[in-house]
């Protein structure tokens, strides 16, 4: 719909026409609102490696820019922005036949719908992949996954179930769980046991657990068959928020 304030009128008046005016701009201010770019696809994201990669530098697409990622081997890196994104893409640096530089997607996954923030797991793969990184990614965000609980991940073959803090809960394959920690203020070590449906102890251990911190446990096949099951954990600290004030503060002015 066109606005048009020079419309005739039978009996024209200055009141008439500043509204006319007053709803031309307030059109075209909202239709520039809605035509302009949102933040809803903006998120941040890290990523973890548990070996150095096969590839030296890594790079992520953020619009029309590519960014070099650092990583700390079994550690999160830092936290990096990618706006209206539906994927997290990663490339290398590549010279193409004709001498000039160009990016080369390597690795790819899409975006958890809703995640405001999220963690993706980077892994070599085989020639026979069509791309030589696999993406994991999963919700990373405070709310979803909070201080004082612990992410059980199953990357096995196998129907497992896992014992923690007290609660034992079924973990079928390609799934997750979540569990409290309940732990104490000071934190502790507390008794950790995988085991298989019919209740066979496959894997035990203890795990040190704080209030501030949220773990991700990871189980995989074994690299043999009939071998032990590979847990790897991945820890992290979250600062507490400080302390509120109870009431009003004296004013320090004289």
């Amino acid at each position: 719909m066109k606005c048009n304030p020079h419309l005739p009128m039978k009996t024209p008046s200055l009141l008439l026409l500043l509204f006319a005016l007053f709803s031309c701009a307030l059109m075209v201010a909202l239709q520039a609102q809605d035509e302009s770019p949102g933040d809803s696809g903006s998120i941040q994201f890290s990523c973890v490696v548990w070996e150095p990669l096969p590839i030296t530098a890594v790079f992520y697409r953020d619009g029309k820019s590519y960014l070099p990622l650092e990583f700390f081997p079994g550690n999160r890196s830092q936290l990096y922005p990618l706006k209206d994104a539906i994927a997290l893409e990663l490339y290398e640096k590549v010279t193409a036949a004709d001498g000039a530089l160009t990016y080369k997607l390597v690795g790819r996954a899409p975006l958890v719908a809703g995640a405001r923030r999220m963690l993706f797991l980077v892994d070599p793969v085989g020639k026979a992949s069509r791309l030589p990184l696999r993406l994991y990614g999963v919700n990373d965000a405070l709310d979803i996954f909070p201080p004082g609980t612990i992410r059980f991940f199953n990357f096995s073959t196998a129907e497992l179930q896992v014992k923690f803090a007290g609660q034992a809960s079924k973990l079928p394959r390609g799934k997750m769980s979540l569990v409290k920690s309940n732990v104490s203020k000071n934190g502790g070590f507390i008794p950790f046991l995988i085991g298989d449906p019919k209740g066979a102890v496959l894997f035990e251990t203890r795990l040190f657990s704080q209030p501030t911190g949220r773990d991700m446990v990871f189980i995989s096949a074994p690299a043999q068959p009939g071998g032990r099951l590979l847990v790897k954990v991945l820890p992290q600290l979250i600062a507490p928020e400080p302390p509120q004030p109870a009431g009003p503060q004296p004013s320090s002015s004289p």
